[in-house]
């Protein structure tokens, strides 16, 4: 794959209030579209009818305490809306009559009209899923530390919403990530990935990492699938130990792309070890990979056809957000990201419209 350029970005505001700003995203460009100094935005899910709803905590007044914030929008508007009664962590959507908000001890489903709640006597949930009939979760899922760590393990547990029930399902590996059929994840300290048959997950052959260093490790945190042609992209991570100090190890990132039964590995220097990257599918064959950037904010790569471009999430005057959840729309190619600064404010809603 070869680098061609960097991606376009474009920052522009319309202000609305003393807080807020908001403006319309332009075409074929990562945008801010909406920015409150006051918020911090931790979940998105797009719904295939284009509804955006957004979920994370406001502080009214410096020193206030937090409250739990829901908003619903769409291409540039976005408003405060009724939410399920807790702080909503994740959210994943399938029809605007099924989105699903998730806490810590409480979970909803939102059917319209109201907000359907019921208790969640699980672990933390780190990713929610709505992949056709099936409502996936992933819980309890650990990172590796950017210091690296010896002896670490990966562990996650996987629930399957079937009817009113959560069921524990079996895996042939730790999954991270979850797309369309696919998950990714690793196995005894190697990247992995695994297909849902129907009924179970099944462990799916993988060629072998292009570099290899005495001690390596690696695992794959995400996973995009383009719906109309079934390739496959995915990117993690390989980790060795370099010596000693405050970083014990060094590392690269790590992508994987192609097709079932021809797929390639590509180990890449820059952006270096990224252990919390996340995949989206860009609805054009390709997929847009997140990650956090040396400095602040967020960078991306997108991974076109037959080429890889590097580029860097737009951010609002004297900011520098970084980017926590993106999702896609169904079928449209629109794709819209979320995040807030560090310190908890400066909460932040990009678009990609194509």
């Amino acid at each position: 794959m070869l680098f061609r350029g960097t991606a376009a970005v474009v920052v522009l505001f319309a202000t609305t209030g003393p807080a807020a700003a908001e403006t319309e995203a332009r075409a074929g460009q990562w945008s801010v579209v909406h920015n409150d100094r006051r918020d911090s935005y931790d979940a998105v899910t797009v719904t295939p009818g284009g509804a955006v709803w957004v979920a994370g905590t406001r502080r009214p007044e410096r020193g206030s305490t937090a409250q739990s914030l829901l908003l619903k929008g769409g291409r540039s508007t976005f408003k405060r809306v009724t939410g399920p009664g807790f702080r909503v962590k994740r959210l994943a959507s399938a029809s605007d009559t099924r989105v699903w908000a998730f806490g810590t001890s409480r979970y909803a489903r939102w059917d319209g009209k109201r907000w359907q709640v019921k208790p969640w006597s699980h672990g933390r949930v780190d990713r929610a899923d709505a992949i056709g009939e099936n409502l996936w979760v992933i819980e309890n899922a650990n990172v590796f530390p950017p210091a690296g760590k010896a002896g670490w393990k990966a562990r996650s547990t996987l629930w399957r919403l079937k009817g009113s029930a959560w069921k524990k399902v079996p895996t042939p590996i730790v999954v991270k990530g979850l797309d369309a059929k696919w998950a990714a994840g690793s196995v005894r300290g190697k990247a992995a990935m695994a297909r849902w048959t129907g009924t179970a997950w099944r462990a799916v052959a993988l060629p072998a990492i292009p570099s290899a260093h005495s001690g390596q490790i690696s695992e794959l945190t995400d996973v995009a699938v383009d719906g109309e042609t079934g390739r496959v992209m995915a990117v993690g991570w390989v980790a060795w130990p370099c010596g000693g100090g405050k970083h014990s190890f060094c590392g690269e990132t790590l992508l994987l792309t192609g097709y079932l039964g021809g797929q390639k590995f590509e180990v890449r220097r820059e952006p270096g070890f990224q252990p919390r990257a996340q995949a989206e599918p860009d609805g054009r064959g390709g997929a847009w990979v997140v990650y956090d950037a040396k400095g602040g904010g967020s960078g991306f790569l997108h991974i076109g056809v037959d080429s890889v471009e590097p580029g860097a999430f737009p951010a609002p005057p004297n900011q520098k957000p970084s980017v926590r959840d993106l999702a896609i729309q169904p079928e449209s190619g629109s794709l819209w990201a979320v995040g807030a600064t560090p310190s908890g404010r400066d909460g932040t809603i990009w678009a990609h419209i194509p």
